[in-house]
């Protein structure tokens, strides 16, 4: 087969075998006589590495050294009998096998000439053979010293082996054989000083992020994708250049700023990779690849007897499956998580049906009178198997599949096993009601809409059938009518008619529990739609009850709770709350994945607002490792953490590493959006595009964040506003003061003082000056804000209000820096022509900060910092730091402000 290459010509093999790998071969075969065996799994280079070893040192030693390149094995059938020819070649160099051998000066072409000598043959026979093939190549290249490139001969006959085994001997050849593995055969001839054998592994995960950018030509890979896709292939060269090839021929591969992403939560496996091996395969062993694809990790008895022992043997043999301890049995697996995967790929749905259906008739069949209910493993394999080869599984399994993955596992597996539970006949109330409004969580955060509304309407159905209804606990009966409700303000129906909703059904429940659950949903409704001063309101008390049940139901209200404080400024009230309901929620009877999430944004949101920087730093990595050791965790597919992580960015001024962060984030919230963030993570792209001088990235963020639909975005209205306004302020548009007016009185409407300081610091910060009202307004509002924030706002209010000295110095200034710590970010002077990089550098450097910590904070070199800084001061005009802040306040204290 030819090598795949890219649309410019560049082959896979080659970007596969990292340089380093290269060199320690070339050293490895420099010496005369010398063979060397590259052994290792295939897709990894080794061929590559084989050839193009051999042609650079030939390279070096110009027309004293050539290459001959022996073609691959012969397959059984193919009525070739030997790799080596018995004459010499009569083609011109780079013909024969050159798909397979692209470097080779010449390649020996596959011959039915050669006698088959047996390994019983005595040895001169063999030598015979060698002396035959070493005429041919002398012959060929007129006696010049050769270096023989021999791949795959792990697959080479006894025959050819020995006769490799002699011309190693003869000590006139160099060798550079590869293989799979290390065979006695392979180490009798390949013994003596002048032997190495070197493994070519799997890529480790900067290898992998190297080859990846050769092959989609970035500078860049994203840190998810590369550890995703380097996961699923394992680091073979081959597999993960086929993953990523493609993603990127199915669009689902995104590039920005010198970085490539995979769209979407799950890497898709086309069955490209596993075709590859149908031309290799019997019918009957592809259908037993097949079938274990399917079914692994095969540890069954029933299963295993259902293959064809010379099939299964034949597949062991050719590394196509193997086995893999799981506790404390063996299980069988195809050899690749990607073969496997690719494998399921290329099935067509009804090969899917007709496997799942065997797969399940064999476990029924090994089950016998045993109770599946006491073996989980066996009861779950039993259950998905059957669910999707369409059989009617008995409730009993159903249910006790169902509670068994209510701590969490994959949320496309639990939202099949919620829909058929909460739709099964003999369902009782409850158990259809509690699948059903699980169904609905699931279908929301995957985007399944469908599935979405099949479960709202099971929970409709539920709810209107007095019998079906009397059957569902109180408290249950009320989550599922707050279901609805919440559902319909989130799709954008009437606000008041769900609230009076609420109303009645609060009416109608005497429970204590009960009604904290509906006081809950009416502040999640409320600040969804951006009602926040009335979602405050209708807050539960910071006091803590001593019912742990009144405490469980308040939970969720809590949260949002959080989003409001957080707006208004009491930020250690914010924290506490969101910390404290985390706590709870994991603590609860049924832990929710979706509230324990939501919980961690807030908590995470509060140290951010604070501008306690290592506080937010150390939340969001306990929430990232926590998502990362489960790799079905809902924290990977809510967009919450990521968010996080791009409003980190912003308040660090790592303005690159926003945008990008940014930009991937929305490509994901596209396929599914459960919270609504994406207007909030717009507006957080438009401030980082806006501040690297990016004009039209910015205007199209700020349009895109300026129509929230009901959510997250709209409950952290203030910030999303603050930050939108914050863009234009950069991109200086004659608006901005305007806006500020609107967003200060908004927010007073709200009773948000946080945002209305932030608010009337912007328009004060345009307009050069503060009013003395605005300064006294100023003043009341950080009464009820925490003072580490208030105090930087309003110590650059009046500082403002003094007025700006004509030789400012860094020390005039602090409360700048202060606010650079919250995030905020006083715009640089227009004109100066610097990149998006030198403009990071520049406001960290006039704040003060030294090169070693601008390259900490960038995650560059303190020496590229010196190099852009030297850049920026000549467009600039300046010539040391201290100029360049004289230059930077100077600026901002007369008021750059350009019409747009």
């Amino acid at each position: 087969m030819k090598a795949q290459r890219r649309n410019d010509g560049l082959s896979i093999s080659s970007i596969v075998a990292p340089r380093h790998r290269l060199q320690d071969v070339v050293e490895a075969v420099r010496p005369e006589g010398s063979m060397t065996i590259l052994y290792g799994e295939a897709g990894n280079g080794k061929a590559y590495i084989a050839e193009q070893a051999a042609h650079e040192l030939a390279d070096k030693a110009g027309s004293r050294l050539v290459v001959c390149a022996f073609p691959r094995p012969p397959r059984a059938g193919s009525g070739v009998a030997s790799v080596f020819p018995l004459a010499p070649p009569t083609t011109d160099a780079g013909s024969g096998d050159i798909g397979a051998l692209p470097v080779a000066d010449t390649v020996l072409p596959e011959t039915a000439s050669l006698p088959v000598l047996s390994p019983q043959t005595p040895d001169d026979g063999f030598l015979t053979q060698a002396a035959s093939v070493a005429e041919a190549l002398d012959e060929r290249f007129g006696g010049v010293p050769v270096i023989l490139v021999a791949p795959d001969i792990d697959a080479y006959s006894p025959h050819d082996l020995h006769v490799l085994g002699q011309l190693v001997r003869s000590g006139r050849y160099r060798v550079i054989a590869t293989a799979r593995q290390l065979s006695s055969a392979i180490e009798h001839i390949g013994g003596g000083p002048h032997v190495r054998r070197i493994g070519v592994g799997p890529l480790d995960l900067d290898e992998s992020g190297g080859m990846l950018c050769a092959l989609l030509g970035v500078d860049r890979i994203e840190p998810a994708t590369l550890r995703r896709w380097h996961h699923a292939s394992q680091g073979n060269g081959y597999a993960l250049a086929v993953l990523a090839i493609g993603a990127d021929r199915e669009g689902r591969v995104r590039r920005s700023r010198g970085t490539a992403w995979e769209v979407g939560r799950d890497a898709a496996v086309t069955g490209e990779y596993a075709q590859l091996l149908a031309a290799t395969c019997s019918p009957e062993e592809w259908r037993a690849l097949e079938f274990i694809a399917q079914a692994e990790p095969v540890t069954e008895t029933a299963l295993l007897r259902s293959f064809e022992t010379a099939v299964f043997a034949s597949l062991f043999e050719r590394a196509l499956i193997v086995p893999q301890a799981r506790g404390s049995v063996q299980a069988i697996t195809i050899a690749h998580p990607l073969l496997a995967a690719s494998l399921r790929s290329s099935m067509s749905p009804m090969r899917r049906i007709e496997l799942d259906d065997s797969i399940f008739s064999l476990l029924h069949a090994d089950q016998g009178d045993r109770d599946p209910t006491l073996d989980t493993e066996r009861l779950l394999r039993l259950v998905m198997f059957g669910i999707a080869a369409g059989r009617r599984l008995p409730l009993r399994w159903l249910w006790s599949a169902f509670e068994a993955m209510s701590h969490g596992g994959d949320p496309h597996v639990m939202l099949r096993l919620a829909r058929e539970v909460s739709g099964h006949p003999d369902a009782t109330g409850a158990q259809a009601g509690t699948a059903a409004l699980r169904a609905a969580r699931l279908s929301r955060l995957l985007g399944d809409h469908a599935s979405r509304r099949a479960a709202l309407a099971r929970v409709g159905e539920l709810l209107a059938d007095p019998t079906r209804s009397e059957e569902i606990p109180l408290t249950l009966r009320i989550g599922l009518e707050l279901k609805l409700v919440r559902e319909e303000v989130r799709d954008g129906g009437d606000i008041d008619a769900s609230l009076r909703t609420l109303d009645d059904i609060e009416a109608r429940t005497d429970d204590a529990a009960g009604l904290e659950m509906v006081r809950s949903a009416r502040v999640q409704a409320l600040a969804y739609a951006g009602r926040l001063r009335e979602a405050a309101d209708a807050c539960p008390p910071l006091e803590l009850s001593d019912d742990m049940r009144i405490e469980w139901a308040r939970s969720p209200g809590r949260a949002f709770a959080t989003l409001v404080l957080e707006q208004r400024g009491a930020l250690h009230d914010a924290v506490s709350n969101a910390e404290y309901a985390r706590l709870l929620s994991r603590l609860g009877p049924r832990a929710r994945a979706d509230l324990i999430d939501v919980q961690g944004f807030c908590w995470l949101l509060g140290y951010w607002v604070s501008g306690s920087r290592e506080s937010a730093r150390r939340v969001y990595d306990d929430l990232a490792r926590e998502a990362s050791a489960e790799v079905h965790a809902e924290a990977n597919y809510s967009g919450l953490l990521e968010s996080g992580a791009v409003l980190l960015a912003v308040q660090e001024g790592r303005w690159a590493e926003a945008a990008l962060s940014a930009e991937r984030l929305v490509d994901h919230l596209e396929v599914s959006d459960p919270y609504t963030l994406a207007p909030l993570v717009y507006a957080a792209l438009a401030l980082a595009s806006a501040v690297m001088g990016e004009r039209d990235e910015a205007l199209k963020a700020l349009a895109a964040s300026e129509s929230p639909g009901r959510g997250i975005a709209m409950a952290l209205s203030g910030h999303r506003r603050v930050l939108a306004l914050r863009a234009r302020q950069w991109l200086h548009d004659p608006s901005v003061i305007e806006e500020a007016s609107d967003l200060a009185a908004w927010a007073a409407e709200q009773d948000l003082p946080l945002i209305e300081l932030m608010a009337l610091h912007l328009r004060a910060v345009e307009q050069g000056a503060v009013a003395a009202a605005d300064l006294a307004r100023a003043r009341e509002l950080s009464g009820h804000i925490d003072e580490a924030v208030s105090a930087a706002f309003l110590g650059h209010l009046e500082r403002l209000r003094a007025g700006v000295g004509a030789e400012p110095r860094v020390t005039d200034e602090p409360e700048i820096r202060l606010l650079a710590d919250l995030g905020v970010w006083l715009p640089l002077p227009r004109g100066s022509g610097l990149t998006p990089r030198e403009r990071e550098i520049v406001l960290l450097a006039a704040l003060g900060h030294t090169s070693r910590f601008i390259a900490a904070r960038l995650g560059i070199s303190a020496r590229t910092v010196e190099t852009h800084l030297s850049h920026a001061f000549g467009k600039i005009g300046v010539e040391n730091r201290e100029e360049l802040h004289d230059w930077v306040t100077r600026n901002r204290a007369v008021g750059d402000r350009p019409a747009v």
